[in-house]
């Protein structure tokens, strides 16, 4: 079985890359290859699917009804009613006139041609009965062909009620209100280089037991030459001060969700430049259970190097209103949830970044070691002429040293 990936969906498109010394820009063609777009849609076609192929879709007809489009599910029960109607309607038109032409009897009244016999079919298997067409007792077939589209239309029904209402309760449409910003977004918090992007939940009943998680995916070549097309890295994320590893958040107001940039993360050797010729993918799903029906959901979305703001950090959309009647309330600013605001940020890798610092808290150490011996041996000096002031020695220029004239009284 070949995995093909649909790339179908994103153009190629001129873009600016890193500059030379001299300012001029390169430019270059980038075609980026989209696993989860932002819409959360996964671009994956299964091609070459051995034996039956398609047909591994009709073994399980109920969920892919539920999977399938509604004209399609409109289509497709309305042709089992007319096709039900319709063969039904043939079948009391056959009984109708056997029995009238070698019996000579009248097994349904008020038949007496097949668009009679259709009619008298609808109002049985619809249980409309304006009282004009009825079975007689007859012909014991006619009874029996009854009991079978009574039980037949019984069960179309059933389905297509029961089919109605799974694809009304799916909790999918449930995702259109978790927002996740448009970018990410790398910056420093704290004195540490972080991955970010933010989240939020716009309903007032939030999810139950939601829990994120996020992977770095690429291309990767193992020591033994082994391909993978689609090797997932796990990044661990947090949120705030939190430092649990469980994945789970509270979404009760918009989080800034972080992934630390250190020796295990894939990002340590990335600089800003870097970002933009690497072919990655972050792909983020958040999963929860939605309360008023007890499912659970998955959103999803995804981001490219592209898609990655070096040196941002995201604007603050909280804030407080004082009202005079109540105690007031936060307001959350969800025209400005995308916005980010750009700061100091060196467009080194993270491990050069860590590395100039460590070099540059050294080197002040260093300094503030060697002021704090000069200041120590200015003391010692400072502590040896007092000492021996009161011991009655006098250091010279000349290096002589002689004891000082005293009178002692007895």
């Amino acid at each position: 079985m070949e995995l093909e990936l649909d790339v179908t969906g994103p153009r190629i498109r001129e873009e600016k890359g890193p500059t030379h010394r001299n300012g001029r820009a390169i430019s270059r063609k980038m075609k980026r290859r989209r696993l989860v777009d932002k819409k959360g849609r996964v671009h994956l076609n299964y091609v070459n699917v051995p034996d039956r192929g398609q047909l591994y879709y009709l073994s399980d007809q109920f969920t892919t009804l539920i999977e399938a489009r509604w004209r399609y599910v409109i289509l497709i029960f309305s042709l089992a009613f007319i096709v039900s109607w319709l063969v039904f309607g043939s079948i009391w038109w056959g009984i109708y006139s056997y029995r009238l032409k070698y019996n000579n009897i009248t097994c349904i009244e008020k038949v007496n041609s097949w668009t009679s016999a259709f009619l008298f079919s609808l109002e049985t298997q619809t249980t409309i009965g304006y009282g004009g067409r009825q079975i007689t007792p007859d012909c014991p077939e006619g009874v029996i062909c009854l009991l079978i589209q009574c039980i037949i239309g019984l069960l179309i029904s059933s389905t297509m009620l029961g089919l109605i209402f799974a694809k009304l309760s799916r909790p999918h449409r449930r995702r259109t209100t978790i927002l996740f910003s448009r970018h990410a977004v790398i910056g420093p918090r704290d004195g540490k280089l972080f991955l970010m992007f933010r989240l939020a939940d716009l309903r007032k009943k939030q999810l139950i037991e939601s829990h994120i998680r996020v992977y770095f995916i690429r291309r990767h070549k193992t020591l033994e030459g082994e391909e993978i097309g689609c090797f997932r890295h796990p990044l661990t994320v947090t949120y705030d001060n939190d430092n649990d590893d469980d994945e789970k958040v509270f979404l009760f107001a918009p989080v800034v969700l972080l992934h630390e940039i250190n020796e295990d993360s894939p990002f340590f050797d990335y600089s800003a430049d870097d970002l933009l010729f690497a072919d990655f993918e972050i792909v983020v799903l958040l999963e929860g259970i939605v309360e008023p029906t007890g499912m659970t959901m998955q959103a999803r979305t995804s981001y490219v190097g592209e898609e990655i703001h070096w040196g941002h950090l995201f604007v603050d959309i909280m804030s407080y209103k004082d009202t005079s009647i109540g105690d007031g309330h936060f307001s959350v600013d969800i025209s400005r949830f995308h916005e980010t605001f750009e700061v100091d940020l060196p467009r080194e890798s993270a491990r050069e970044f860590y590395k100039a610092r460590r070099d540059r808290n050294g080197r002040e150490s260093e300094q503030e070691n060697s002021q704090q011996q000069e200041i120590e041996e200015n003391v010692d000096l400072t502590d040896a002429s007092q000492r021996f002031a009161h011991s009655g020695i006098s250091l010279v220029p000349n290096g002589d040293v002689g004891k000082q004239a005293a009178v002692t009284k007895l």
